[in-house]
C-alpha cells in the first residue's frame, strides 16, 4: 500500500465524523482509549509489518518507504505507531542474534497482529544500563527471571517479551536476553503518560518466572550489544512520529493564520507571526530532509549509524519541538484548548505526543552521550573524500538502494563519515566542522564539553546532509527550489552556532512559501511527493 492509498483509505482527517480523523483522535486521547479500530484497518493492509523483512512474511522494502508511510498515518494520530510498531525493537534484536526458530516465533506473533514487548529499562537506573538488576539465573534445565522491568511498551497486551537481564557481574558482557513467555507475569496497572494516552505501558514484575533453555536469545553476554544496535533502527523510525506530529501542527496553524485577522491584516501576513511560521517551516523542511537521508543511509553505510542515527534523531526531535513551539506562539490561547482548539483540540495532543516521542527510546542527553566519545575519531577524516558512489546512492532520491543488512550495524562508526567527509573547504559547513575539530581535540572528556560538541556536530551533520541532497536532486519539486537550501541551512547553521534563528528572517521566508504551496496543493510537507486526502 502506498502512502497515497493509505491516506485515501482513512479519509479526510479534518472531518469531525471520520473515525480516523483528528476529532476522533482527540476523543480517544481524552478517554485514554487505545486506537483499536484505526490499528485494525491498518493491520488489514499489513501496515504493522512494514519493518518485518519479506523472508519472514513482512512487507518491508526500504526504510525511506516505511518512513513516509508511517508519518502519513501518524499525522492523524501518533498512537498508530506504538499501537502497531512497538515490537520493532524486540523484532530487530531477535533478527540480530536470535535463532531461526526464534525469528519465526516473533514473526508469527506479528503476522497474526500480536506484539512482542521489549523489556530493558529499570526504574532505579534509567539510561544507566550497566546498573540494571533484573537477574536471569540458571535453574534446572532452563532459567528463572527475577526483578521488575519498567515502562514496557504494550506490556499489558503482549504475550511475549525480549527481556534483557543480568547473568554476570561487571561490564556490558554481564547481560543476556531471553524471549520470554509472559503468561503469569504480574503487569500491574497501566502507567498513565502525558502523551500517547491510551497506549499501555506496564511494569513487568518477574518473581522466579520460569524460562525454557531454548528461550535464551543468542549467546550469554551479548544482549546489550544487540539492544544498542537495534536502537539505531528504532531511533531512525521514531523520526516518522515526530514528523507526523509536526506536519499536522503546522497545517492547522497555517489554516488558522490564513483566516484570522489582526485589524485588516491576515495573521499570516503580520510580521511577527509570519516570521515564526517561516522558522517553523524551515525547521520542518530540514527535519524532513535529515530523516529521509538517514532512512536511505542506513541501507548503504549501516556501520556508521551509531553516530548518524543518533544525530538524525536529535536534530529531528529538536527541530520538531522548535517548530511546534513556534506554531503555539501563533495560535496563542488556542494552542492549549483541549477540545475547542484547531482540529478540535488536536494541537495540544500533538504537543504532548511529540514530547513523548522525543524521549521514548532514550533521553536527549543519553542520545548525545552515546556518540560524543566518537567525535575525536570522526574529526580526523574531514578532509578526506568519502566514496562518491556511496554518496550518490544515499542522496539521489531516485537511486535504487541495496537491501538493509542489520549484521553490518556496529557499536562504533567505521570508515570516513559519508556525510561530513570531504566537503568543499570554502563552504560554511566545512569551516564550522574545522572549528569543531579544534575544540574536540582540546575538550575535557570528563565534563560536559564533548556532549555539547556532539550536539553542535549533529546540527552540522544535518546541514551537510541537506547540501548533498540539494546537489543531486535539482529536479525535485521541493529540494530543487532555489531558496530551499538557503532556508534550511540558515536554520541548521543558526542552531549549530547557538545564535537566534530569527536574525536570518530573509533567508527563512522562502521556506514558508514552499510549505504554503505544498499545503495549497494537498501535499505532505516533504521532499517525497505524497498527495493527501
Amino acid at each position: 500500500m502506498t502512502p497515497e492509498e493509505l491516506d485515501r483509505e482513512l479519509g479526510d482527517p479534518a472531518d469531525p465524523e471520520n473515525p480516523f480523523g483528528w476529532a476522533a483522535a482527540v476523543r480517544r486521547d481524552e478517554e485514554g482509549e487505545f486506537p483499536e479500530e484505526l490499528c485494525g484497518v491498518l493491520r488489514k493492509h499489513d501496515f504493522h509489518l512494514n519493518y518485518l523483512p519479506r523472508e519472514l512474511g513482512g512487507t518491508f522494502e526500504s526504510f525511506d518507504r516505511s518512513l513516509t508511510l508511517v508519518r502519513t498515518a501518524a499525522r492523524r494520530d501518533l498512537n498508530v505507531m506504538p499501537g502497531t510498531m512497538f515490537s520493532i525493537t524486540a523484532a530487530t534484536c531477535v533478527r540480530l542474534h536470535g535463532s531461526t526458530a526464534q525469528q519465526e516465533r516473533v514473526a508469527e506473533i506479528l503476522r497474526r497482529g500480536g506484539s512482542v514487548a521489549f523489556a530493558m529499562s529499570e526504574a532505579d537506573h534509567g539510561s544507566d544500563l550497566l546498573a540494571n538488576e533484573v537477574r536471569l539465573t540458571p535453574e534446572g534445565e532452563g532459567w528463572r527471571l527475577d526483578g521488575t522491568k519498567w515502562m514496557v511498551g504494550l506490556g499489558q497486551r503482549s504475550g511475549a517479551a525480549y527481556v534483557v537481564a543480568r547473568t554476570g557481574e561487571r561490564g556490558p558482557g554481564a547481560f543476556s536476553a531471553v524471549l520470554a513467555d509472559l503468561d503469569g507475569v504480574e503487569r500491574g496497572p497501566e502507567v498513565p503518560t502525558g502523551g500517547m494516552r491510551g497506549i499501555d505501558f506496564a511494569h513487568l514484575r518477574f518473581d522466579r518466572h520460569p524460562v525454557a533453555a531454548d528461550e535464551l536469545v543468542g549467546r550469554q553476554g551479548e544482549a546489550l550489544e544487540a539492544a544498542v544496535k537495534a536502537q539505531q533502527v528504532v531511533r531512525l523510525m521514531s523520526t516518522a512520529g515526530s514528523l507526523g506530529c509536526a506536519d499536522t501542527a503546522l497545517r492547522l496553524t497555517l489554516d488558522f493564520a490564513a483566516e484570522r485577522r489582526i485589524g485588516r491584516t491576515l495573521l499570516i501576513e503580520s510580521p511577527y507571526p509570519r516570521r515564526e511560521l517561516a522558522i517553523a517551516s524551515a525547521a520542518l523542511l530540514a527535519a524532513d530532509a535529515v530523516a529521509l537521508a538517514a532512512a536511505r543511509g542506513i541501507h548503504v553505510v549501516p556501520e556508521q549509524f551509531s553516530v548518524w542515527g543518533c544525530a538524525a534523531k536529535h536534530v529531528v526531535a529538536e527541530a520538531v519541538e522548535d517548530a511546534m513551539g513556534r506554531c503555539a506562539t501563533v495560535l496563542a490561547t488556542r494552542s492549549v484548548l483541549r477540545t475547542e482548539g484547531p482540529g478540535g483540540g488536536m494541537f495540544q495532543k500533538l504537543q504532548r505526543d511529540a514530547a513523548l516521542v522525543r524521549v521514548v527510546d532514550t533521553s536527549t542527553v543519553a542520545n548525545l552521550r552515546s556518540f560524543a566519545g566518537q567525535l575525536p575519531a570522526l574529526m580526523k577524516g574531514l578532509d578526506e573524500a568519502a566514496d562518491p558512489r556511496a554518496v550518490r546512492e544515499v542522496f539521489d532520491l531516485g537511486a535504487e538502494l541495496p537491501p538493509f543488512d542489520p549484521a553490518r550495524l556496529d557499536l562504533n562508526a567505521r570508515g570516513r563519515d559519508l556525510v561530513t567527509a570531504g566537503l568543499p573547504d570554502t563552504g560554511p559547513i566545512h569551516r564550522h566542522l574545522a572549528d569543531l575539530s579544534v575544540q574536540v581535540a582540546t575538550a575535557d572528556p570528563k565534563g560536559n564539553e564533548l556532549v555539547d560538541l556532539a550536539e553542535r556536530f549533529a546540527w552540522l551533520h544535518a546541514a551537510a546532509a541537506c547540501l548533498h541532497l540539494w546537489v543531486v536532486n535539482r529536479e525535485n519539486e521541493v529540494l530543487g527550489r532555489p531558496d530551499w537550501l538557503t532556508a534550511v541551512l540558515a536554520y541548521l547553521l543558526s542552531r549549530a552556532e547557538g545564535t537566534p534563528v530569527r536574525r536570518r528572517e530573509a533567508e527563512l521566508l522562502p521556506a514558508l512559501a514552499t510549505v504554503r504551496d505544498l499545503h495549497g496543493r494537498g501535499r505532505l510537507f516533504s521532499a517525497v511527493p505524497v498527495d493527501l486526502t
